[in-house]
């Protein structure tokens, strides 16, 4: 059942790149507009009846249910950010306002897709675990993506051998893997997926 009726509403909600809910009292959807084909990837047809939460990551879903509870008690909603599953399988971060109408006892709620900038700002697995190295295993890891040999990146860094491993073998266990072809591959992946 499609809650807006008059035309002219209709191509108003369709013409905005935002996308646009109207959800009813059990948190179905009511009304989806044009935008959602490009944000999440279903035709607002397809999107007519489900369940709104059905759509939301799972580690999102109470965080989303509490404040769309706010939102039906009377509260306006401004910037509330979570995570809805694009039609493919993956995230897609959006950023809604929403309010609660009475009249219509529908959750109005427009959402932006803010993915390219959650993305940008989240660092990646492989940035995170660097993060956590100790400085003389950061020097040790930039030596070992080069083809330095275990001998020359001890001379390089000026220690001795067997302190050089024990670095080495503690980026390897940081990282899951078994030697310098492992990292390798780890960060070629990383490369490729920027």
């Amino acid at each position: 059942m499609e809650v807006l009726k008059d035309v002219s509403a209709i191509a108003l909600a369709n013409s905005l790149p935002d996308g646009v809910f109207l959800v009813d009292e059990r948190g179905r959807i009511r009304h989806a507009n044009a935008a959602w084909e490009d944000i999440l990837g279903y035709r607002p047809s397809e999107l007519l009846g489900q369940t709104m939460l059905e759509l939301v990551a799972p580690d999102d879903r109470d965080r989303t249910q509490m404040q769309a509870g706010r939102v039906q008690a009377g509260v306006k909603c401004s910037g509330f950010e979570n995570r809805y599953r694009h039609q493919s399988g993956t995230d897609v971060h959006l950023s809604w306002s929403a309010q609660w109408n009475v009249e219509h006892r529908l959750r109005i709620g427009v959402a932006r897709n803010v993915t390219a900038l959650r993305t940008l700002a989240e660092p990646s697995p492989l940035a995170q675990l660097q993060a956590r190295l100790a400085p003389h295993e950061s020097r040790v890891l930039q030596l070992l993506l080069t083809e330095a040999a275990e001998k020359q990146i001890a001379e390089q860094l000026g220690l001795a051998t067997s302190t050089t491993h024990s670095y080495i073998t503690g980026v390897y266990r940081k990282f899951g893997v078994r030697g310098r072809a492992g990292l390798m591959s780890l960060w070629l992946k990383e490369m490729r997926s920027r």
